[in-house]
Order: structure tokens, then C-alpha cells, then sequence
């Protein structure tokens, strides 16, 4: 019996867009920036659909990128808070 090839669960995302993206996040926001998880990853990439004109959905496999790659982080407040820290490194 063959194995099935596992579909892979990343997409490939452009060295030369991701590098833009990072350096205009790095310009474009204070770090650490207080907002929600949800809300942060939102502004992130509605900030690159503007300024690198690709579409919302290349902007939010940047962000998500970005986040896997540790170029930016959530960093929840104390239990309880809805609110975190975005961090920019």
C-alpha cells in the first residue's frame, strides 16, 4: 500500500515581498504596539495591502509569515486582559 503525500500547510511567500513587508512594519509601527491578537494581525496586514498594493489575502500570508518566522510576536498582558503587546524585532 502507497503513502499518500501529506498536502503541505504552508505556502511559499516571495523572500523579496516578506523582507519589504518586515521593514515597512518596522517603519510603520511603534514596538511594541498594544492591541488585541486578532485586531493587531488585522492592522498589520490591512497597513501592507495599502502600502505594498498586492491583494488582502498575500498580505495576510505575509503577516502570518512574518509571525511564524518570529518578526513579530503577541505577547498577551496579564490573565485576564483581552489586550497584548505586538512586538516588532
Amino acid at each position: 500500500m502507497k503513502k499518500r503525500k501529506r498536502a503541505e500547510s504552508h505556502t511559499r511567500v516571495d523572500v523579496g515581498k516578506f523582507n519589504r513587508a518586515y521593514r515597512l512594519l518596522l517603519k510603520g509601527f511603534a514596538s511594541p504596539f498594544r492591541e488585541t491578537y486578532l485586531r493587531g494581525k488585522t492592522e498589520f496586514r490591512d497597513f501592507l495591502y495599502e502600502k505594498i498594493g498586492c491583494s488582502l489575502l498575500e498580505a495576510e500570508i505575509l503577516v502570518d509569515a512574518l509571525e511564524k518566522n518570529k518578526k513579530i510576536e503577541f505577547r498577551r498582558l496579564p490573565k485576564g486582559m483581552r489586550y497584548g503587546e505586538w512586538e516588532i524585532h
